[in-house]
């Protein structure tokens, strides 16, 4: 299962939780994604993905969009968990799969936003407003074939921000 790369922020990667771990930590494998950047320490930093919804979302969560990434498809939506942030040594993560085959998987750039922004919140940090963009990512538009483009979506997510700056 070890990976033998540096990971990429932003990459999805699997990570088995089942060894070193104590209730209630994380205790099985699962999907992640890597939010440190390259390091050639043999570790890196991860965020837990989680087919359980949080019982009260909070800053800290934040729900993938379905259909934009194979990998997490699942039949029901898929949680950043941004509070249980750890660092994970190469040996256990992997790549995850698509169509039974291993796959190189990065988020885009506005969810990676979103996740960081998780972490963020989870350690006390406000939130930056980047995140409505992402959230508005899965808002359905039939113009565009039911999903807004993310050139608006930035657009958007920029005059939010240059409202916040002026209040």
């Amino acid at each position: 299962m070890p990976i033998n790369f540096l990971p990429k922020r932003g990459q999805i990667l699997m990570c088995d939780y089942t060894k070193g771990f104590i209730e209630p930590e994380m205790q099985k494998v699962r999907h992640c994604i890597v939010i440190s950047p390259e390091r050639r320490t043999g570790l890196c930093l991860v965020v837990p993905l989680s087919t359980v919804p949080p019982q009260t979302p909070q800053a800290y969560h934040y729900k993938l969009p379905r259909g934009i990434y194979p990998c997490l498809e699942c039949g029901t939506d898929v949680w950043v968990k941004g509070d249980m942030l750890t660092h994970a040594c190469f040996a256990r993560l992997d790549r995850p799969k698509e169509n039974g085959r291993f796959a190189t998987v990065h988020l885009r750039s506005v969810h990676l936003d979103a996740v960081v922004n998780t972490v963020l919140a989870a350690i006390g940090y406000p939130v930056k407003i980047t995140t409505v963009a992402a959230k508005l990512s899965t808002a359905q538009d039939s113009s565009t074939n039911g999903k807004l483009k993310l050139a608006s979506l930035a657009a958007i997510a920029d005059v939010i921000e240059s409202k916040d700056d002026k209040e």
